[in-house]
């Protein structure tokens, strides 16, 4: 057997590691071979942290071989992946200009509009790719993720349905169905079908997110945020940006003219938005903390996950319990202390489990500002203990901690900060 057709062999088994170096090998002797480095893409394209690479063979393909629409669509696809939609959407309007009837094309098509977040426009191409190839599987598998985030439940179910049916061994086909259901609520349900993916692909990385999904869904301070998820995913970021400026104008309004009739209310309506705001960006931390608490599904569990628990949930119940302590007895270091690592679960909540490593050193060096200035607070009144009165770098380290976990909570919207390309 041929190094190329033994690295062929090894791709269609899955062990891509094993058929990327048989490529590299054919390569070393043929430098020129479009066919070789056009395998060698869709070999690295699966594989975690490759994906920049795949994209460097694809385009070696397409240098010897422009007029191969394949090639196009599969480098669209990379850049899907990568979340570089509109550049997606140029190299596959290449591919449609060579050939317009490939099915793959046109479902490559349909990723770039996903990767975009426009699902309207997903869901028409991969019906397009369907009409021309009924049994394309990566279409119907686009076309229930599209339908489910559009909020279309009854034509989701459908199909989902008909992708189970037409190969219940797809482990993409069950993600499918194990989001449908955590968006229908039945959580139970969405662990089976996300523990069936895993099994049939047990480096899926999209079942293995679903599953911790799953697990924090058994609390409803998670089921609610998750509602708020599904819902706000409608949207495009652009729009996302209009509701939460809404939604913000209109409680600033409704502050200001009920402070004028009634202070008391207003009052209220500012804790109000306090716990909301806090609700949106704590609850994925909190989940993760009660899974924490969960002997075997803490094991599903990535290392920056379970910092995330530890400092998020766990910091939230450490900081809940000093302030009651400090409130109760009347000792005003505890009090601050536990105000503060309250505050440091903001930034804490995007420390950790971020995408973007832009992201985790902004909110990483936030959550330290925080913690620095809750512990020099904290020894710095207690050494006082009892003082009458607040040290005055106290009450600016406390201002300089709350504009940390403020600021947060803004730099948090945007995406570039949350969602990393991977490598």
């Amino acid at each position: 057997m041929s190094e190329l057709a033994h690295g062929l062999l090894l791709q269609d088994q899955g062990r891509l590691v094993e058929a990327e170096a048989c490529f590299y090998g054919v390569l070393a002797r043929e430098p020129e071979n479009d066919f070789v480095l056009g395998r060698l893409a869709l070999c690295q394209m699966h594989q975690t942290g490759k994906k920049k690479v795949a994209l460097a063979s694809i385009d070696g393909a397409i240098r010897l071989r422009a007029d191969e629409p394949f090639y196009h669509s599969l480098r669209s696809l990379i850049l899907s992946d990568l979340r570089r939609g509109r550049e997606a959407l140029d190299s596959v309007d290449h591919a449609l200009a060579i050939d317009p009837d490939d099915s793959f094309t046109l479902s490559a098509k349909a990723a770039a509009y996903c990767a975009m977040e426009r699902w309207s426009e997903g869901e028409d191409w991969s019906r397009r790719a369907l009409a021309v190839d009924p049994d394309n599987a990566m279409a119907a598998n686009l076309l229930a993720h599209t339908l489910r985030l559009q909020g279309k439940r009854e034509l989701n179910a459908a199909a989902v349905a008909r992708l189970l049916e037409a190969d219940p061994e797809d482990s993409f086909a069950h993600v499918n169905a194990g989001w449908s259901s955590l968006h229908r609520g039945d959580r139970r349900q969405a662990e089976v079908h996300f523990r069936e993916a895993l099994r049939l692909e047990p480096e899926s990385n999209a079942a293995r997110e679903g599953l911790i999904e799953s697990f924090r869904a058994r609390s409803l301070f998670y089921r609610v945020y998750l509602g708020y998820s599904f819902f706000m995913q409608r949207f495009t970021g652009g729009k996302q940006w209009l509701i939460i400026l809404g939604v913000y104008l209109g409680y600033r309004f409704s502050r200001t003219y009920l402070e004028t009739i009634h202070p008391f209310s207003a009052a209220t309506l500012a804790i109000l938005w306090l716990g909301i705001v806090l609700w949106v960006w704590l609850a994925p931390g909190v989940g993760s903390f009660l899974i924490l608490l969960d002997r075997s599904a803490r094991l599903a569990l990535k290392s920056g996950e379970r910092y995330q628990g530890i400092a998020v949930g766990g910091g939230l119940a450490l900081g809940i319990a000093a302030t009651a302590a400090g409130f109760f007895t009347g000792y005003a270091p505890a009090l601050l202390a536990g105000v503060g690592l309250v505050a440091s679960t903001v930034p804490a909540s995007l420390a950790f489990a971020n995408e973007s490593r832009s992201g985790r050193i902004v909110f990483g060096v936030l959550t330290g500002v925080v913690y620095g200035a809750t512990l020099v607070t904290f020894l710095l009144e207690a050494v006082r203990f009892p003082a009458n009165d607040l040290h005055p770098l106290t009450s600016g380290l406390g201002g300089v901690a709350l504009l940390a976990a403020i600021a947060s909570t803004w730099l948090g919207n945007f995406r570039s900060l949350r969602q990393g390309s991977e490598g």
